[in-house]
């Protein structure tokens, strides 16, 4: 009697797994039927969803984000902070346009505190007229560098530095006329030794040479031959004038003098500038327009340039690259 109780109870346990698992089964051939009609598959291994969604076109795009076109051009604001990499902002002042070495008719020294006495200062390849002549200390340097030079090649030590900011130009004068642009403390009038005087220098002969040589130091004649209907003085190869290497080097090599030279380089902008190569260094120069009282400009951020104004509304800048 207990043996068929208990195979009735082992009937009714099998009915109930068998129906479980029908009814899973079930289950799933119903998930898999609303499955398959929910993604139907077309011929071409597509899937389709079918559903009330909402198009993300239809959204309202938030103002805080950026569309995104791929066939959009970069911006000006990428494309400038690529090109001016390696510059800073510097705020020059209407002040500095009549100050620097390329300044026509500067009104004063630019830096007092680099004045030198040249007769404390030079060397003896030529003489010093006064104790009191003063020189900028580059300048000074790119005078005996000149004047050792033009010693090794003509064996002469004849030259002598009658004035720098300040000459004696009477009508018995060796150096007869008197130019405003003395002021920056960048100018030097020569003249030749004499037997007991000073002879004026004509420029021509053996000491020639250094108007022939003198922009490989720096200096240029400032009044040269054949340039008097731009400058507006005769040809006055006793005054020269340093304006550094480089800028003596292009104006050489182009044949032009102070005023040609910044009207040529007005041409050229911080982001297309004049590049010349000088005894193997690449130096950089190029044009700021004045904007008035102040001037935003962008200069080398490693500081290692110069600054000049033209004394016409425009600064200049040069840097070695």
């Amino acid at each position: 009697m207990k043996k068929k109780k208990k195979r009735i109870r082992l009937r009714r346990s099998a009915k109930r797994i068998m129906t479980a698992l029908f009814a899973i089964s079930l289950t799933i051939c119903i998930a898999d039927s609303l499955r398959r009609d929910f993604f139907k598959v077309t011929n071409d291994d597509k899937i389709v969803v079918e559903g009330n969604f909402v198009s993300k076109s239809n959204l309202p795009i938030p103002t805080n984000t950026i569309v995104f076109d791929r066939n959009s051009k970069p911006t000006d604001t990428t494309v400038v902070g690529v090109k001016f990499a390696g510059f800073s902002e510097r705020i020059l002042t209407s002040d500095e346009l009549s100050h620097g070495m390329l300044a026509l008719n500067p009104i004063s020294v630019d830096e007092p505190e680099k004045m030198v006495k040249l007769s404390d200062f030079h060397n003896e390849h030529y003489t010093v007229a006064d104790d009191n002549i003063m020189l900028h200390e580059e300048a000074a340097e790119a005078l005996e560098g000149l004047m050792t030079a033009y010693n090794e090649v003509t064996e002469l030590a004849d030259f002598v530095v009658c004035g720098t900011t300040d000459t004696y130009s009477q009508y018995d004068s060796v150096c007869p006329r008197s130019f405003s642009e003395r002021a920056n403390g960048c100018t030097v009038d020569l003249a030749l030794l004499g037997i007991g005087s000073y002879i004026e220098f004509d420029g021509l002969d053996t000491e020639s040479w250094i108007v022939e040589n003198c922009t490989k130091y720096g200096f240029i004649v400032r009044y040269p031959e054949g340039k008097s209907g731009i400058t507006g003085e005769e040809y006055c190869p006793w005054h020269l004038r340093y304006v550094g290497r480089v800028h003596a080097a292009v104006m050489s090599e182009k044949n032009m003098c102070l005023e040609e030279y910044i009207d040529f380089l007005k041409d050229y902008k911080v982001d297309a500038p004049y590049t010349y190569n000088l005894n193997g260094s690449v130096y950089v120069l190029y044009c700021i327009e004045s904007e008035g009282e102040t001037t935003s400009a962008k200069v080398p951020i490693s500081g290692n340039y110069e600054v000049s104004g033209d004394n016409r509304g425009t600064y200049i800048i040069s840097y070695r690259r």
